[in-house]
């Protein structure tokens, strides 16, 4: 499975309209996931990728966010990209784009990715576990919308 993340950040606000990187992702092959964490949907949102589709992001402000004009990242995702459908759930797969929410979303989109894959959720757990992530993982792994069935990938 290929797959090309856009991560959150500080840094992502400046590349929100970063031509090149436009131009990178729609050359990336059809078969290419495209995944982000926090606000990285941003990217997406603003060459307008995720309309007429679920996305998610960070729910929770930061200090900055929290004082005016500081806006809530979930809501700048709702202002870039005003055809998607903003889903409060941490992880969301839309079939070739998922969006995950904050920082640790970004594992659970991670666990998700490798059952998409085609491993066995026992193996996703010890993954979990061996990342001392167990209780999160049991509280978080069912905090996802799946837009559409996605057929797990074959690995060879």
């Amino acid at each position: 499975m290929n797959a090309f993340l856009v991560p959150g950040g500080f840094g992502t606000g400046q590349e929100i309209h970063n031509e090149r990187l436009h131009d990178y992702i729609r050359w990336l092959p059809e078969r290419c996931l495209l995944t982000s964490v926090c606000a990285g949907s941003w990217v997406y949102g603003a060459m307008g990728l995720l309309n007429g589709l679920p996305a998610t992001n960070r729910k929770e402000p930061d200090r900055q966010e929290s004082t005016p004009p500081g806006k809530v990242p979930i809501d700048r995702l709702a202002e870039l990209a005003p055809a998607s459908r903003i889903s409060r759930a941490r992880v969301v797969d839309a079939g070739r784009i998922i969006t995950a929410g904050g920082i640790t979303s970004g594992m659970e989109m991670g666990f998700h990715l490798l059952r998409r894959a085609g491993f066995a959720d026992d193996f996703v757990a010890e993954v979990a576990r061996v990342m001392e992530y167990t209780k999160a993982y049991q509280l978080y792994s069912s905090d996802i919308e799946i837009e559409q069935k996605v057929p797990a990938t074959v690995r060879s």
